[in-house]
């Protein structure tokens, strides 16, 4: 018998050769010893085929993704060779060793003087990630919340209240104040003498650029979103805080109620925390300033100085409207029980009836009247100087009472009467000059209904007074 050929050992041991053959085979190699070594040297090799079919990817101790990858692709590889139809006989024997025993593992062995090589992975091409586009940034809206004296806004002093404030606005200042609101307990107050420009207003970041004074109350940032004010070449940052910034001449003074801030500049930052204090000369670094403590009196300073934001925030002007409240000498307000600051002053309200107080020369605060405000329409209250008792009182009283027109006032209480109620009361408070000329007429108090009381104010607003002595009261009128 002729030599056997190394892939015939290999389909004998894979049982794909009947019986008789094999017996043949064996007889051979019994007689020949380089057969025989064939035969050993074919089953050794598929002697591992089932433990490597079996077996994972190896656990490296270097994290690779090339190394991982290059086994899993290996592997598949072994895989689909194991799958192929057997390779004829006749096609040369280095071929069908390649195909039986070369592919499953790196375990190559030579057959006649041939060494069969593991087979070489290849790794998967590099694909680039795509490029996600970076998110757009949305516009902020500001509203004026409250205003005193002259204040501008892009070189304009009419109709504040109708404005919204956006990247690029300009604010500015002479004798007045003006506070602005930006979202749920977010607002600035610029002080007087003092210009603001809003460089970036946006959900990304916000950039003031101030000289003078600003308040700044801020809810906490977003992740990602900054908040900046520019002071010279000084920058103040923070993520949810009140504090107070100063820029002129005599240099920058930060001053933080609450929260935490970070002074910075080009040669170094200084973190500000609650209830402290720093001042950076001209011609001083940041890093070469000291932080101090604030004192008591200051802190109480930066309370009072908080800007307003109203609550329920909305950046539609249309749903809320200004209240003026005017006064003859500067007098401390409060409205639904918030100081305001001395009036005169206007302020944005949410439609509905707000009461308004005054202080006296003691600081006891009394009410001053209520006032009726619409949306989109703007209401207006004068409180009136310190009541002073004159002999002339019962005088225009008793004009008053005669000058009631009490046809007009029993059509106001008609639909109340009709339903069984009391008529009620309006209680007023109003001034009557020399000439008989009304300065104001408040409701101080009522227990009627919004458009039952403003019917009645009505009325008393159309009495007509002849020249006399001056004279400030309150009446209570009962329809």
């Amino acid at each position: 018998m002729r030599h056997v050929k190394p892939h015939k050992w290999a389909d004998a041991y894979a049982g794909r050769i009947d019986d008789a053959e094999r017996d043949l085979m064996n007889e051979h190699a019994e007689a020949c010893a380089a057969c025989a070594t064939q035969r050993e040297r074919v089953t050794r090799a598929s002697d591992t085929f089932p433990a490597i079919r079996t077996q994972s990817a190896p656990d490296l101790s270097w994290d690779s993704v090339r190394a991982r990858v290059h086994w899993s692709v290996s592997t598949e590889r072994r895989a689909k060779i194991r799958a192929r139809p057997v390779v004829p006989p006749r096609v040369w024997f280095a071929v069908g060793a390649v195909a039986l025993a070369g592919a499953a593992v790196g375990v190559g062995f030579a057959m006649s003087h041939h060494e069969v090589a593991e087979p070489v992975a290849v790794a998967p091409p590099v694909v680039a990630p795509a490029v996600v586009p970076l998110p757009v940034a949305a516009g902020l809206v500001g509203l004026v919340s409250r205003t005193s004296g002259d204040v501008t806004i892009d070189g304009a002093r009419g109709e504040l209240f109708a404005r919204k404030l956006g990247a690029g606005t300009k604010l500015a200042t002479a004798d007045g104040h003006v506070d602005i609101q930006f979202g749920d307990a977010s607002a600035f107050a610029l002080g007087p003498r003092s210009s603001l420009e809003l460089r970036r207003f946006d959900d990304q970041a916000i950039e003031l650029a101030v000289e003078g004074t600003i308040d700044v109350e801020v809810a906490p940032r977003a992740p990602g979103q900054r908040f900046l004010v520019i002071a010279g070449d000084r920058t103040i940052e923070v993520r949810g805080t009140q504090f107070r910034v100063s820029h002129d001449g005599a240099g920058t003074f930060v001053s933080c109620r609450h929260g935490l801030v970070a002074v910075r500049d080009g040669h170094g930052t200084l973190e500000i925390g609650a209830a402290k204090r720093v001042e950076v000369h001209p011609g001083h670094a940041v890093g070469d300033e000291h932080v101090v403590a604030m004192s008591g009196d200051e802190l109480g300073v930066l309370a009072r100085a908080t800007p307003l934001a109203l609550p329920g925030w909305a950046s539609d002007a249309a749903i809320s409207a200004p209240l003026e409240i005017t006064a003859v000498n500067h007098r401390a307000v409060r409205v639904d029980g918030i100081e305001l600051g001395a009036a005169p002053l206007q302020l944005r309200v949410m439609p509905g009836r707000h009461t308004v107080d005054i202080a006296d020369p003691a600081g006891r605060y009394r009410r001053a009247g209520w006032v009726d405000v619409s949306a989109a329409h703007a209401a207006r209250l004068d409180i009136p100087a310190e009541v002073t008792p004159s002999a002339a009182i019962g005088e225009r009283r008793h004009q008053l009472k005669a000058g009631i027109d009490h046809k007009r006032l029993d059509r106001c209480v008609r639909a109340i009467a009709k339903q069984g109620l009391a008529p009620g009361y309006v209680q007023i408070e109003l001034a009557v000059d020399a000439a008989g000329n009304v300065g104001f007429l408040n409701s101080i108090d009522t227990d009627l209904d919004g458009v039952t009381a403003s019917c009645v104010l009505e009325v008393l607003r159309d009495v007509r007074f002849a020249p006399g002595a001056a004279a400030t009261w309150r009446e209570r009128i009962e329809p």
